[in-house]
Formats: structure tokens, sequence, C-alpha cells
């Protein structure tokens, strides 16, 4: 059995750090692999770069696509390139992770010695602090705002999370899956845009029979930029109302409660000196309910 890995990097006008994920991935110790780059509509000056780049790395395939899809369109053109590769597993990454050199043996190992797992989720850190945890799985909490969270985030990593184990979710910036996984689910739900779309990508795959297992021993850094200005106002918009997308999609027992509890959320962030979070999450529930889906303006 050969275990190929197909591992696709998307780019979206960061080239430098799509090159260096590109190098993380052709250190792996694992074979055989394959590494391929999907460009997803990035500036001509970004593009020409990131081309340049990989003709001195030999091997490496370039996808373009255009325009630009949003993350999970990007995502499922990389889907889509893995998946005529013919590997038995797909790797799909950010441009601005890095990986291990053991991390894609470690995700194979552990998907081979459980085979009612479909999806493997690696443990990363923030690359400007490379001890510290930013993802250690994911949850979507049951009760109050029905948040999804990540666990561990912040914490310095000290063993607390040794062994693999069930989670609803990994996180989108790498998302690691045996094929026949995506040959059933599909890509990502480009209804989502950006934000929840890979916990409802895990929570398919768990529908369809597939856990999601986090995988300790696969190691990534992800360049963590905070959220600011009109990039956490677009959080917050897109959170609010693809949460409860999420949860009307698959715990729609949960849906007017975690609406309640959203709206509830409006006036208290008002008296805490917070209501611009308030307001739009109030939009994001209003989206939700007309209908928006994809791209909405901040």
């Amino acid at each position: 059995m050969s275990e190929r890995v197909a591992a696709v990097v998307l780019h979206y006008d960061r080239p430098a750090g799509a090159l260096a994920c590109v190098d993380s991935l052709v250190a792996s110790t694992h074979a055989p692999f394959e590494v391929a780059v999907v460009d997803n509509g990035s500036a001509s000056e970004s593009l020409a770069l990131l081309a340049a780049g990989l003709a001195a790395r030999p091997g490496v395939a370039l996808v373009r696509i255009t325009p630009n899809r949003g993350y999970p369109g990007g995502m499922n053109a990389a889907f889509e390139h893995a998946l005529a590769t013919q590997a038995e597993f797909v790797w799909l990454l950010a441009d601005d992770v890095r990986v291990a050199p053991d991390a894609m043996a470690a995700s194979v190992a552990t998907l081979r010695q459980h085979p009612q797992a479909g999806v493997a989720a690696a443990l990363t850190y923030f690359a400007d602090d490379p001890r510290r945890i930013w993802f250690a799985g994911g949850f979507v909490r049951p009760y109050r705002l029905g948040r999804a969270r990540h666990r561990g985030l912040g914490e310095e990593d000290r063993g607390q999370y040794p062994t693999p184990d069930v989670v609803d979710y990994a996180n989108g910036s790498s998302l690691f899956a045996r094929r026949e996984v995506v040959a059933r689910i599909g890509g990502l739900d480009e209804d989502y845009f950006t934000y929840w779309e890979d916990a409802d990508w895990c929570q398919r795959a768990a529908e369809a029979g597939w856990q999601t297992l986090f995988v300790p021993a696969a190691r990534v850094w992800h360049h963590v930029t905070p959220d600011a200005g009109d990039q956490l106002d677009r959080a917050r918009l897109y959170d609010a109302r693809n949460r409860m997308l999420w949860h009307a999609r698959h715990r729609p027992a949960r849906r007017l409660p975690v609406l309640l509890w959203t709206l509830a959320a409006v006036p208290a962030l008002a008296l805490r000196g917070r209501g611009r979070e308030g307001w739009l999450q109030a939009r994001g529930v209003f989206a939700y309910l007309t209908g928006s889906r994809g791209r909405m303006d901040v």
C-alpha cells in the first residue's frame, strides 16, 4: 500500500509564506507524497513572485483560479486537484502554515491505526511563539452562544494533550483526510465563505460515519494575525451568521436557543461598552434569517 499523500497549499497574496510552506512540506519524512500550490486569484505581482519561486522548486505544481473564491472556494479547488492525483490522503494547508518534518507521517500512521477516523487535526502552535498552542482540536459548545472554540488556545505546551482523541473539527488551516472522505462528502460549503466552514465539513464527515481525530504528533505552526479594525468587524459578522447556519443544519434543536442567546448578548455587550460588537452579532443573525449566504459586506 503506497499511502501516497497529495499536499496542496492555498495561496493568496503571500508568496513568501506559500514558498516557506512548500519547503517545509518537501522536508517531510513520509514517502511518497506530492506538493502543489493553488493560487486563489492573487494580484499579478504576488502571482509572479510565487511562479518564480516555484520554478526553482521542480516538481511542485501551480494551479491558478480566478477570481478569488474565498477560503472555502479556494480549498475546494485544492481538493479537486488533490483528488485528481489518486493519492490515498489529501492535506490542504493555508499559506501561513509551516509543518514539522514528521507531521505527514504521524497523520498517515494515526489514520491507519484508527480506521473509523477520516480526518486528522494537527497540533497547531503560534509561529511567533513556537511552544504556545493555538489549536489542539476544535469543539462546538452546546450551550450559551453555541460558539466554536479552540482547545488549548494560548496555553504553553507541557504535554497536556498527549494522545489522539476525537474532536468536533480540524482547523481549516490544516485539513488532512482520507481521499474517500472527500470523495463521499465533497468539499467545503461555500455558503459560509469564511468561518465555520471547517466545523461544517468535519460535522458532515461525522454524519457520514468518520471521526475527526486530534493527532498531537502532527505538529504545525501558524502565523496568526490578530483581527483588528475592519477585519475584526468582518470576523464578528461572519461568525454570528455562520454559527446560526451551522446549528440550523447540524443541531436544529439548538437553533432557537442559540439565536436567543446571541440576541440577548447584544444589550449586555452595549452596557459593557462593546456596542459595535453587539450590533455586528445582531446583523449576523439578521443576515442568516434573511437568507444571506456566501460573501457579505461589512
